[in-house]
């Protein structure tokens, strides 16, 4: 391979490639358009295919029986996948009947119905938020730290029956967590493995647990101390990363859009224009917004058998990244797709949430959320725009912002 194509491929690799989005996409561009399905052999990583095409990449989150989710469904590099086996192991990496069965634990939590009994919790947050950036008026402040991060967090750990004393420990985890590549954020001595972290994690949610045992309450955590399976309580390896991929996914992939959503306006403020003039529209550009931020930036299946993908071979056995902000700018389904356009009418076909088995648990909390956010903050807004340098993670998971510098004036 030369080093050229080395280099192009790397961006799946790179935990800093994703932080220019400008040369990744460029880039992903030509990797979908010149062959869709490439095969990456970058030293240090097993051999996989990256997976570009919207199409594609939906086929195989549509097929869980051919493309498997265990043993490893984010990209490790070798030296990890050498110690035997993934350091956790939750729905993510479940299949088949057992991801069922694990993950109608908690489903009626996320149904319609629940969510929408959580819509005052969220208002609630939202407001909070709001009212501190009014007190700031005209401030630079820390869009994604001071604003974005506080409100999916303190939701999800309210549901879960975590107070706001909580929420800074959670927060800080989950940073180490999605950015354990990041230098940013990675612990000096490096241990900031997602294993260690997750241990870490795995003091305070075994706490947790214990408590809602002894004494069960009506909220999530609650709910998933004392369910069963097969007529017996989930035992510690088993609950523990249920509880942290509820408190991360339930929040940091939020955060996320909500940030990149308001980069995205001030960047484009004749799409702001468009908001304010109709709010109507504001539904449906949480779709574009998602669409265009794509928080989470891939995982990983396992093909169960040969099988044929986009013209190329796929053994059983191969490993292959399923590339979502590729899929989402894929011309051969959204129109202008490097475009933000809150008009757009095809923008509810991303694939942010995913599809299939694995479609997002907590796909209709996420959409209240953002919402909500933007119904009571965009009418509000008077002046909106980016006073610094912007800097996104290093990370080839969920692309959080590091820093995102914002000058917000809003009405009373």
């Amino acid at each position: 391979m030369s080093a050229t194509t080395t280099e192009r491929l790397s961006i799946f690799t790179d935990p800093s490639a994703y932080a220019d989005e400008e040369s990744w996409h460029r880039e992903a561009a030509r990797l979908r358009r010149e062959e869709g399905v490439v095969r990456v052999d970058d030293p240090g990583f097993v051999p996989f295919w990256a997976v570009l095409r919207h199409r594609d990449v939906s086929a195989v989150e549509r097929d869980g029986a051919t493309f498997r989710n265990a043993p490893y469904p984010i990209l490790v590099d070798g030296k990890d996948r050498d110690g035997g086996g993934p350091p956790v192991r939750n729905l993510v990496g479940m299949d088949g009947a057992e991801h069922r069965e694990y993950r109608k634990l908690v489903a009626r939590w996320f149904r319609t119905g629940a969510v929408r009994a959580q819509a005052p919790a969220i208002e609630q947050a939202v407001d909070r938020v709001l009212a501190d950036v009014a007190a700031r008026n005209g401030e630079t402040i820390e869009f994604a730290s001071e604003v974005a991060a506080g409100i999916p967090l303190r939701v999800i750990l309210a549901a879960m029956g975590i107070g706001p004393e909580d929420d800074a420990r959670i927060h800080r985890l989950s940073q180490e967590l999605f950015g354990s590549k990041d230098t940013d954020v990675a612990r000096a001595d490096n241990d900031a493995t997602i294993a260690v972290v997750v241990q870490e994690f795995g003091e305070y949610f075994m706490g947790l647990a214990m408590r809602r045992r002894a004494e069960p309450t009506d909220d999530l955590g609650s709910a998933l101390a004392n369910a069963t399976v097969d007529g017996r309580l989930l035992e510690p390896p088993e609950l523990v990363p249920y509880y942290v991929l509820l408190a991360t996914a339930g929040h940091d992939t939020v955060s996320t859009v909500l940030a990149g959503g308001i980069e995205a306006l001030a960047s484009h403020p004749d799409q702001l224009a468009r908001l304010q003039a109709d709010p109507a529209l504001i539904p449906a550009a949480i779709e574009e917004i998602a669409r265009w931020v794509t928080p989470t930036k891939h995982f990983m299946r396992t093909a169960a058998r040969d099988v044929e993908l986009g013209g190329r071979r796929i053994a059983a056995g191969d490993w292959l990244l399923l590339s979502y902000p590729s899929a989402n700018r894929d011309e051969e389904v959204f129109a202008s797709p490097y475009e933000f356009d809150v008009t757009r009418r095809d923008a509810a076909n991303h694939l942010a949430y995913g599809a299939g088995p694995h479609f997002c648990l907590g796909a209709y909390l996420a959409r209240l959320e953002l919402r909500t956010f933007f119904e009571r903050l965009i009418p509000r807004i008077r002046s909106l725009e980016i006073d610094g340098e912007v800097v996104r993670a290093k990370t080839t998971f969920v692309a959080t912002f590091r820093r995102l510098p914002v000058r917000l004036e809003l009405d009373a």
